[in-house]
């Protein structure tokens, strides 16, 4: 995220990351420990506490990551994983990027949907 991040940041896009892990099921969610977290990684988005679940919710969203594209319209565009591996370092293709290339593009996403794969989240 942090690398999608910086490519797409001079072209208006924001990532941002909400995290909506109950705290008590998962210590490692505290905002405390977020905090730490972000600096650790040097995220260069923001990093969200989601407390009662309800954006979750709101979303659908069922794994930890689970990707959410809104257009410059707050128009959902896409949903699912960001590639398609579950180790970065063995992915061969892109689904958040290309969804991105295709909307700031002003063209239908190619695929709107995937599935996303991650840590369950827990509530």
């Amino acid at each position: 995220m942090i690398a999608i991040q910086e490519e797409y940041a001079h072209k208006g896009v924001q990532l941002v990351a909400i995290n909506s892990n109950n705290a008590y099921l998962s210590p490692a969610d505290t905002f405390p420990e977020m905090v730490k977290r972000a600096k650790e990684k040097r995220f260069n988005f923001p990093y969200l506490k989601d407390e009662d679940g309800s954006v979750a919710d709101a979303f659908g969203a069922v794994s930890t990551p689970h990707i959410f594209v809104l257009d410059g319209g707050r128009v959902l565009r896409y949903k699912g994983r960001i590639d398609d591996s579950r180790d970065p370092s063995k992915a061969t293709y892109s689904d958040l990027e290309h969804a991105l290339e295709d909307i700031l593009a002003h063209r239908t996403v190619r695929v709107s949907e995937t599935k996303s794969f991650g840590c369950a989240i827990v509530r």
